[in-house]
């Protein structure tokens, strides 16, 4: 399998790490594209907020020919129907993962080692996650399975890094 990590706009710390992690759980490759996209359409002055459903949409028509799945990243803070915020969104073969809410210092952490560490753990975490969704995976009960759902920065911080068992089964059961 073949993974497209497409960076908007900028890079992130750690992202070579993070990228090898992923790609890693999956037993895939992995390509990476930097693009600077226009999201003023997604964008919601009132909520000071990107509209995830609508930025996903416009930027699949940037998926890397030949991926078999991509990963859009960016720093900018996003919801998504009625949620206040979300830390990423999957649409069939494509997910998009905001890192605003992901980075320790949103929270007020002012140790960078730690924050590093931190942020890079929970990237992890929500990449494979969305990633999992592209797979056809649903949100799972099981509160240390990266497929849990995560409402808050706790919720990310406390499911673990890998499928549970009932997850890994349906995921490579081909």
């Amino acid at each position: 399998m073949r993974i497209a990590f497409v960076l908007i706009g900028r890079t992130l710390p750690g992202f070579r790490e993070v990228m090898g992690a992923v790609t890693k759980e999956f037993k895939a490759k992995a390509t990476t594209d930097l693009i600077d996209f226009p999201m003023t359409r997604s964008f919601r002055s009132e909520r000071n907020q990107y509209d995830a459903e609508v930025l996903l949409k416009d930027l699949r028509k940037f998926a890397p020919l030949g991926a078999h799945r991509t990963v859009f990243l960016l720093r900018e803070d996003m919801f998504a129907s009625r949620l206040n915020f979300i830390f990423g969104l999957a649409m069939e073969n494509v997910c998009i993962v905001s890192t605003a809410r992901l980075d320790p210092r949103f929270y007020g952490e002012k140790d960078m080692e730690k924050a590093r560490e931190l942020f890079k753990e929970r990237v992890i975490k929500e990449i494979v996650h969305e990633l999992g969704h592209t797979m056809g995976l649903p949100h799972c009960d099981n509160k240390k399975c990266v497929m849990v759902f995560s409402n808050s920065i706790d919720d990310v911080d406390n499911k673990g890094k890998e499928f549970c068992k009932n997850c890994a089964k349906a995921l490579y059961r081909e």
